[in-house]
């Protein structure tokens, strides 16, 4: 009796293990795909910048709190992108496209591969779920009323 409520002890902490694991798995995943939608949403912009046919096209620039001003593009032949670290370098709208779809890719291998690591902690905690289960099931089944 006493090595199944050992056995079981040790499959619970194991279980609460996995779960936080998954939690950050799913935290994770998250936050790749806000990251990941960033980037698609400043592609796209860049995409309809080529399209607009106006020498300095008027545009509203956010200050926070849902404000905007009105601005005016002076070069909507070229952009400045994040290359990470707090860097950022000008390129040419179709340069700038390219490397925005490079980091897309990243982020969707990215959140693949924790897309399947989360499948597969949750299969880990399912297992540990049934073995928990049949553990109690026969630590039931043992117990035996004393009259």
């Amino acid at each position: 009796m006493a090595e199944m409520n050992e056995q079981l002890e040790r499959l619970a902490y194991e279980y609460q293990l996995l779960q936080a694991q998954a939690q950050l798995l799913a935290q994770n995943l998250e936050l790749l795909t806000l990251g990941r939608n960033e980037f698609q949403a400043v592609k796209e912009t860049l995409e309809e910048l080529k399209k607009v046919e106006e020498e300095k096209p008027e545009i509203l620039v956010p200050i926070g709190a849902g404000s905007f001003l009105k601005a005016h593009i002076d070069d909507k032949e070229n952009a400045i992108v994040s290359v990470g670290a707090g860097y950022a370098i000008e390129k040419n709208l179709d340069d700038a496209i390219v490397y925005l779809d490079a980091r897309i890719r990243e982020y969707d291998e990215a959140i693949a591969k924790t897309q399947e690591a989360l499948r597969k902690l949750e299969g880990q905690l399912g297992e540990l779920a049934q073995k928990v289960q049949e553990l109690q099931q026969r630590q039931a089944m043992s117990f035996s009323v004393r009259k």
